[in-house]
């Protein structure tokens, strides 16, 4: 019965998602707007040092269309923000250090794609640099709703404490932030981010961390912060618990 009733249930969401969608179609007609998926004022953030022995990668950033599904791969326009009233953020990252294809395109028959943009690792990130960018008309589309038009992306080619290791995430799983150990948990995991992931995937995570910095120290490798003293593994709470 109550798999039922689970049934009946998923079966009227998908109705209701048809319906909207239906309703949304209806209400832009043939035009097309195009947005970034990420609100303007939650920024992206990519360090090099999250890759170590890479000095060029791809890194997208997902886009979202409203209105119908193209019929075929169709370019659209952004720009990068150069300029701004003041207190506006603008690009402060050096043009060698980004760079786009020739032409974007918005992919057929989908409602979300991305934009690629290539990271060069050059000398000016060892400061913090911002790459603004913002989706402009053109004969194809138009700007989504005005706080997903602009995408904000922090480089550096240091480790900078991401926003997912928040209070919570120090007191219950990982410990007070250092370089150190953000480097030691992307070797053992190979995660760089865990924004979005539920408890007992954070959970498996920082396990595998754990089991990683105690298998050095069963090997004489022991990870110690920069202090030389204190053992990375003897911060990390959650150690406790397995």
């Amino acid at each position: 019965m109550k798999l039922y009733r689970t049934l009946i249930a998923a079966s009227a969401l998908v109705l209701g998602l048809s319906a909207c969608q239906e309703e949304q179609i209806g209400l832009f007609g043939d035009e097309h707007f195009l947005h970034f998926k990420q609100e303007s004022s939650k920024p992206y953030r990519f360090s090099f040092a999250t890759v170590p022995g890479k000095e060029e990668i791809e890194y997208k950033i997902p886009l979202t269309l409203i209105g119908k599904a193209l019929e075929s791969d169709t370019e659209y326009k952004f720009e990068v923000v150069t300029k701004g009233a003041e207190g506006e953020l603008v690009t402060t990252a050096p043009k060698e250090s980004y760079s786009f294809a020739s032409k974007n395109v918005f992919k057929a028959g989908v409602f979300e794609d991305s934009l690629a943009v290539t990271f060069k690792n050059v000398d000016a990130l060892s400061e913090e640099k911002v790459l603004v960018l913002k989706i402009v008309d053109n004969e194809y589309f138009a700007p989504g709703p005005a706080k997903y038009n602009t995408a904000v992306i922090y480089l550096s080619n240091y480790l900078v404490r991401p926003d997912w290791w928040d209070s919570d995430m120090e007191t219950i799983f990982l410990g007070p932030y250092s370089q150190i150990k953000y480097q030691q948990f992307i070797l053992a995991t190979g995660m760089t981010d865990l924004s979005g992931q539920d408890y007992y995937h954070i959970v498996a995570y920082v396990s595998d961390f754990v089991y990683y910095l105690r298998d050095l120290d069963a090997k004489g490798q022991t990870v110690y912060e920069e202090d030389g003293v204190t053992k990375v593994l003897s911060s990390v709470p959650y150690a406790k618990k397995i």
